[in-house]
């Protein structure tokens, strides 16, 4: 597993990777997100180099946001959003983050049961957010006095 920033070479693998999804982000979202001032975007690729995930986060004063975390259906359950999240968190706090806010379908199990292994609580619900009937759940993270081996023992160069 390779997981690394992201530059605008990647934005074909990210976009093709996107269609896998029933609301893609565009190729013009993901190249703002790279661009982006206070922002970091992974891409995480299997050792042949096969993209199979990708993740946006950015940070506004003192909150970090995890925008998107997207993994191949096939490539689901191989630790790739894990490595990504921690790398996100690390990246947060040494950029002195004090908290992490993400949005999360309600219904996506997985996800939430990842998000709160990480120390991630519901906060608020936000109806209709991906669409009519298509709630998420607001998550937080307090990251105030974190040291960065508390988050995961992934020592990454991105994170920096």
């Amino acid at each position: 597993m390779i997981v690394e920033r992201a530059t605008t070479a990647d934005l074909p693998d990210i976009v093709e990777l996107e269609h896998s999804f029933d609301t893609p982000w565009s190729e013009d979202s993901w190249r703002q997100e790279i661009d982006g001032d206070g922002r970091l975007v992974l891409i995480a690729r299997r050792r042949k180099g096969l993209v199979a995930g990708v993740s946006a986060f950015q940070i506004v004063d003192d909150v970090a946001d995890l925008h998107r975390i997207v993994v191949a259906p096939r490539q689901r359950r191989l630790g790739f959003a894990r490595v990504m999240l921690v790398t996100g968190l690390q990246w947060a706090i040494l950029q002195g983050a004090t908290r992490m806010l993400l949005e999360v379908d309600y219904t996506n199990e997985a996800a939430i049961t990842l998000y709160r292994g990480y120390g991630f609580k519901q906060v608020a619900l936000r109806r209709d957010y991906y669409g009519p009937g298509a709630d998420a759940l607001v998550m937080e993270r307090d990251l105030a006095g974190v040291d960065l081996d508390s988050v995961g023992v992934f020592d990454l160069e991105v994170a920096q």
